[in-house]
């Protein structure tokens, strides 16, 4: 939770657009519509910010907006082969960005980017906190 906390205190609010924070509420039917958890940092990100457009990039959220939504978009995904343990958080460069829920340590699970045909996944981040922090300092 340290790099998110620290994230959160670096974000530019002058160039991000989020959605607002939702409740713990709509983050339980989530996870439960996804039949994962998710970790501490990225719960934390959804109860602050909902999701949404942090300085040209978009972080899926709980939006209710099927472009930057993670249910519709992880969904969809599962729908034509993604493992039902990842949850896609972003599609950057031609690339999906999702939490890894089965490699869940201490409350946090690494980020990854996955190639199109899934065949293929690196680990980019420790854990949410860390690789929104990461993507926030090489923006600002």
């Amino acid at each position: 939770m340290e790099y998110y906390k620290k994230a959160r205190e670096i974000m530019d609010m002058d160039a991000t657009e989020f959605v607002g924070g939702v409740s713990e509420s709509e983050i339980e039917r989530a996870m439960k519509a996804l039949s994962v958890t998710f970790p501490e940092s990225y719960k934390a990100f959804l109860t602050d910010f909902g999701g949404g457009d942090a300085g040209g990039e978009i972080i899926f959220g709980i939006t209710n907006r099927k472009e930057d939504d993670a249910v519709t978009a992880t969904q969809a995904e599962r729908s034509v082969g993604l493992p039902e343990n990842l949850v896609m958080i972003g599609f950057w460069n031609d690339t999906l960005v999702c939490l890894e829920t089965s490699k869940m340590v201490d409350g946090e699970c690494p980020v990854v980017e996955v190639n199109s045909d899934y065949s293929e996944i690196e680990v980019i981040a420790d854990t949410f906190g860390k690789f929104l922090l990461e993507y926030l300092d090489e923006e600002y």
